[in-house]
C-alpha cells in the first residue's frame, strides 16, 4: 500500500451502538404512558418539583441561552445542538470540579487522564494532544490556551454554587466565537451578584477529592451587589494499572470577587480571580505549580426595546510549571457588539482584538520552542442576521473575518435554518465553516538539525448538521441531531526525504470525515421523579494526502469510543430528602500503537448521591462515584492513570 493511501477508520459495532442509542429514546417513547401512570403512582411524602422551586419540563425547554446567537433566545428554538447543565443538575450530581460537571453533557466526551489532566472534546479527537477543537469560555473570558490549543482544566476552580448554567454547543461556532470553536463551545456563566446574597459555606471530605468553599454576598447601596469567595481543594492520587498509587495528586486554592451594578439603562460587571496550586511529581519532573489571576469588566447599555450595546475587556495571567515545561501566558482582550432588531431582521455585529504574550522553556535541554517568547495579535469583525422568512421560519446568515500573525486572514461563515412546526416542535439545519489556528508548539517547535518550525497552517472544517428538538408531552422532551464533518489540512508530522538526518516539520496533510448522532431527553415520571438520558454514536474515517509521510501516524485524529450513553435519575423522596443516581456507559477506546495510544476497555460506571436537608440552613449529603469497578482507565495515552472508586460527604450551610 502506498503511503498516500493510508487511512484509519473507527471500528464499527452496529449492534451494540444501536442498542445504546435505542436506550436514549426510551424516555421519549414512554412519555405518554408514563404521564398516564403518574396519575396513580404517587408517594404521599414527596413534594412537587414546583413547590421546591425546580424547573418543569416546559421551563427546561424554554431556558434562555446566548451561545448560539450571542443574544438571549429560548433553547427550544436554537438552531444548533446545544445542551444546558443547570445549577441544580451540578448540585444533584455531586460534582466538585468543572470537568466532573461536564460529564453531565451527553454531547461531550470526558476522559480523565490523570489527577491533573482531562481530555474533553465534542464529536471526536479525544486525547490530550488532539482535544484541541473545543472553545471554552468562563463569563466571556476564553480559557483556550494558544500554547497547545487545549484547556488546562486544573486552572479553573469556580465556586460551582455560583454557576448559573453551562451551555454546551456541539458543532462549529466560529462565526460568532472565532477560530478554535471548531467542534464545539462550552460557555460557563456565573450568577449575578444580586442572586448570591448572604453567606455560604460548603465542605466536602472524600477518599479521593476534598474541597472547602466560603462565599459572602451583600448589597452595595441601592444599585449594586457584590460577593467574595475562597475555595481550597485537594485532588487525590489516581491508581496505576496494578492498583498502586500513581502519586499524582495535587492541591491549591482560588479566591475571587464579582460586583454588578444597574443604573437605568446601563449595567456593569467587574470580577476577578486569583489562584495558587502545587502540583506534585508532574510526569516525573518533580513538584510543579500553577498560579495566576484575571480581571474582567463588562458594560451593557439598552438603547431601546430591541437594541443593546455591550463592551467587554479582560486581562489574564497564568504561570505554571508542570509536565516538564515552564510556561507563562498573559492575555489582553477587548470586544464590543451591537444587537438590534429592524423589521424582520435580528442583527448582531461587532469585533474584538486580543494580544497574547507567552514565554516557554523546557526544564531539561534541549529547548523546544524558537523563539522562547512570542507576541501574537488576533483581530476580528463579525456580523450575523436572523431573518424571519415567515412567522415559523427563521434563516440565520453570518460571517466572521479573523486575522492572526500565523495564517493572516480566515473566513468562517455559517447558514442556519430553523422551522417551528408547532409551539412544541422545532426542526433545524446548518452548514458552517470553522478553522483552528496553529498553536505555539505546532508553529514554533524546533530541534536544530531535526525539526524545522514555522510551516503548519490552519486546520479546516465544513460541517453539515440537521436536528430536532421538541416536547412530546408536558412530561417529556427530546433533542436529536445528525452531523457530518468534513475536515481538511489536519495536523501531521512530516519528514523531508532525501536528507540525512531527515528533518521533521509540522504540516497539514491529513483529511477525513466524522459523522454521527447525538440525542438526549428528559422525562418527568411523577411530580417527584425525573429521568434524563442521552448519548452519542461516532464514526471516523481519516487518510493522508498523496505524498504525505506522517510519522505521527494519525495521532492528531485522536482515539475515541464508538458510542457513549449517560442516564440520571433525580428523586425527591420527601421535603428534606433527595436521591440521585447516575450511570455512564463508554465503548472501547481503540489501540493505535503507531500513534502512541494504548487504548482503554469499555466500561460502565455508576454514581449515587443522597442528600438530607437537616433544616432550612443545613444540608448533609453523601456521594459515591465510579462504584462499579475498583478502578478503570478512561483515556488512551500511555501515560494515563486509572480512576478509582471514591466517596465523599458534603456539608452545606446557607442561612
Amino acid at each position: 500500500m502506498e503511503q498516500s493511501q493510508l487511512r484509519v477508520r473507527f471500528p464499527t459495532r452496529p449492534r451494540r451502538g444501536a442498542v445504546y442509542l435505542a436506550a436514549l429514546a426510551v424516555a421519549g417513547v414512554a412519555a405518554g404512558g408514563a404521564e398516564a401512570r403518574a396519575e396513580t403512582f404517587e408517594l404521599a411524602a414527596a413534594p412537587t418539583a414546583r413547590a421546591l422551586g425546580e424547573l418543569t419540563i416546559d421551563e427546561l425547554s424554554e431556558i434562555s441561552i446566548t451561545s448560539v446567537s450571542k443574544r438571549p433566545e429560548a433553547i427550544s428554538h436554537a438552531a444548533s445542538s446545544v445542551y444546558v447543565i443547570t445549577n441544580d443538575a451540578i448540585r444533584q450530581a455531586g460534582a466538585l470540579t468543572i470537568p466532573e460537571a461536564l460529564r453531565l453533557a451527553p454531547n461531550l466526551e470526558v476522559m480523565r487522564i490523570d489527577a491533573l489532566d482531562y481530555s474533553i472534546t465534542a464529536r471526536g479527537f479525544a486525547g490530550f494532544e488532539s482535544a484541541n477543537k473545543l472553545l471554552v469560555l468562563v463569563d466571556g473570558r476564553s480559557v483556550y490556551t494558544p500554547l497547545f490549543s487545549g484547556v488546562d482544566w486544573d486552572q479553573h476552580h469556580i465556586l460551582l454554587d455560583d454557576i448559573a448554567q453551562i451551555e454546551v454547543v456541539s458543532g462549529p461556532g466560529g462565526t460568532l466565537w472565532g477560530a478554535n470553536a471548531v467542534n464545539g463551545v462550552v460557555n460557563i456563566t456565573s450568577r449575578s451578584a444580586f442572586d448570591t446574597q448572604g453567606p455560604l459555606a460548603v465542605a466536602s471530605l472524600g477518599t479521593l477529592d476534598s474541597d472547602i468553599s466560603l462565599r459572602y454576598g451583600a448589597q452595595l447601596g441601592d444599585s449594586g451587589a457584590g460577593r467574595v469567595y475562597a475555595t481550597a481543594f485537594k485532588r487525590g492520587d489516581l491508581d496505576e494499572a496494578g492498583g498502586a498509587s500513581a502519586d499524582d495528586g495535587w492541591d491549591g486554592w482560588q479566591a475571587g470577587f464579582r460586583t454588578d451594578w444597574a443604573y437605568g439603562s446601563d449595567t456593569f460587571t467587574v470580577q476577578g480571580d486569583l489562584q495558587d496550586a502545587t502540583i506534585d511529581e508532574s510526569l516525573g519532573f518533580g513538584d510543579g505549580y500553577v498560579r495566576g489571576g484575571n480581571a474582567l469588566g463588562r458594560w451593557t447599555r439598552r438603547l431601546g426595546p430591541a437594541s443593546t450595546v455591550e463592551v467587554q475587556a479582560y486581562y489574564d495571567h497564568i504561570e505554571r510549571e508542570a509536565r516538564g515545561i515552564h510556561d507563562k501566558l498573559r492575555v489582553w482582550d477587548v470586544e464590543a457588539q451591537h444587537a438590534f432588531t429592524l423589521g424582520r431582521h435580528a442583527v448582531v455585529w461587532g469585533g474584538g482584538y486580543r494580544i497574547t504574550r507567552d514565554e516557554f522553556r523546557t526544564l531539561a535541554e534541549p529547548q523546544l520552542l524558537s523563539p522562547p517568547r512570542r507576541r501574537v495579535d488576533i483581530g476580528n469583525v463579525f456580523v450575523q442576521d436572523a431573518i424571519a422568512l415567515r412567522p415559523d421560519l427563521l434563516l440565520t446568515l453570518g460571517v466572521k473575518l479573523e486575522t492572526n500573525d500565523y495564517t493572516r486572514s480566515e473566513w468562517t461563515p455559517n447558514a442556519r435554518l430553523g422551522w417551528s412546526l408547532s409551539e412544541r416542535q422545532f426542526l433545524w439545519a446548518a452548514v458552517s465553516r470553522a478553522i483552528r489556528n496553529p498553536s505555539r508548539i505546532e508553529r514554533d517547535f524546533t530541534i536544530a538539525g531535526f525539526v524545522q518550525p514555522g510551516q503548519m497552517g490552519s486546520e479546516k472544517l465544513v460541517a453539515y448538521e440537521v436536528g430536532y428538538r421538541g416536547r412530546l408531552t408536558s412530561a417529556a422532551s427530546v433533542s436529536a441531531s445528525l452531523y457530518y464533518h468534513d475536515y481538511d489540512e489536519l495536523r501531521t508530522n512530516e519528514f523531508i526525504p532525501g536528507r540525512q538526518p531527515a528533518p521533521v516539520f509540522v504540516g497539514n496533510t491529513m483529511e477525513g470525515e466524522t459523522w454521527g448522532v447525538e440525542a438526549w431527553g428528559d422525562l418527568q415520571v411523577t411530580d417527584w421523579w425525573r429521568l434524563s438520558a442521552g448519548g452519542a454514536v461516532l464514526r471516523k474515517d481519516f487518510r493522508l494526502k498523496p505524498g504525505s509521510r506522517d510519522v505521527a501516524r494519525f495521532e492528531a485524529a485522536g482515539a475515541d469510543p464508538g458510542y457513549w450513553a449517560k442516564l440520571r435519575s433525580h428523586m425527591r423522596l420527601a421535603d428534606n430528602l433527595e436521591l440521585d443516581l447516575g450511570m455512564r456507559v463508554y465503548d472501547d477506546v481503540p489501540t493505535l500503537a503507531a500513534s502512541g495510544y494504548v487504548g482503554a476497555s469499555a466500561y460502565t460506571e455508576a454514581s449515587v448521591r443522597i442528600a438530607w436537608r437537616i433544616n432550612e440552613q443545613l444540608e448533609l449529603s453523601a456521594t459515591g462515584l465510579d462504584l462499579l469497578n475498583a478502578r478503570h482507565a478512561e483515556a488512551s495515552e500511555a501515560r494515563r492513570n486509572e480512576v478509582p472508586r471514591s466517596a465523599f460527604v458534603t456539608l452545606r450551610w446557607t442561612p
